[in-house]
């Protein structure tokens, strides 16, 4: 019997109110971060959460600055929410829950920048969130169906993240762990549809499920960034400067008819 990852009540509790504010504001949204990643992993036999977090990740599709403010009044009025001292994007339900609304959409400029002015001028690039936001796979977990960045997706996020930042290692062991359970998660249709992949790899070396498996999420990202050339390229830059197997055969996939 699989698993079924389960937030606790105070969790569960935040996204339910969240999603009702964001309906009330004509918000749509989706999950990223370590809660989308477990989301996935949660359908294999056995699993538990390498990294637990109460840490939430919540991308959100605006149309102008002025939406993220009134979402911002609405949760401060809110005794249970309350924001961070410097950083307009991050908040905490409870004292306990740290929540981050990741915003795209119209409210980027022309290089994908966005910037908050309210209550201090507040600068992030989200590359990715407006390219990924259509593939979102619906997930149901408990009481709630979420929108769910695909995990393809999340890697390149990651990818991006780290590439940014290069102290946040925690991205490549979540990378590399996705790589290691992939081919448990996807095997029907790998059987069904990535043959050929198989047969690129030797199937007596200790790596070979890895290396299948990081060679169809290249594909996989290839499709996922197709109207998106220069993210296309620069997570194809990043993957060529890895001496890592398993990581060139993401990148080799990139490049796959």
């Amino acid at each position: 019997m699989k698993k079924e990852i389960v937030f606790n009540d105070d969790i569960e509790e935040m996204l339910l109110r969240l999603g009702g504010l964001f309906k009330q504001y004509g918000i749509d949204f989706y999950m990223v971060g370590a809660v989308a990643r477990d989301i996935h992993l949660s359908v294999i036999d056995g699993y538990t959460v390498k990294r637990k977090t109460k840490d939430i990740d919540i991308a959100i599709m605006l149309s102008d600055e002025e939406q993220f403010y009134q979402v911002r009044e609405a949760l401060l009025k809110d005794e249970d929410f309350s924001v961070h001292k410097t950083e307009s994007i991050k908040f905490f339900y409870k004292n306990e829950i740290e929540l981050d609304l990741l915003p795209f959409g119209d409210i980027e400029d022309s290089y994908g920048v966005i910037q908050l002015h309210k209550p201090r001028l507040f600068t992030i690039d989200m590359p990715g969130f407006s390219t990924l936001f259509p593939n979102v796979e619906v997930k149901k977990v408990g009481n709630i169906e979420l929108n769910v960045c695909p995990i393809e997706g999340l890697i390149i996020l990651k990818l991006i993240a780290n590439d940014d930042n290069s102290s946040r290692t925690k991205d490549l062991v979540d990378i590399q762990h996705i790589l290691d359970v992939y081919f448990d998660i996807n095997q029907l249709e790998i059987w069904e549809n990535y043959l050929d992949v198989m047969d690129l790899y030797d199937t007596t070396t200790t790596i070979f499920l890895q290396l299948v498996s990081a060679r169809i999420v290249g594909r996989k990202m290839k499709m996922l960034l197709v109207d998106a050339v220069h993210i296309s390229k620069r997570v194809s830059t990043i993957l060529a400067k890895r001496v890592d197997p398993v990581w060139l055969a993401m990148y080799d996939g990139m490049y796959d008819s």
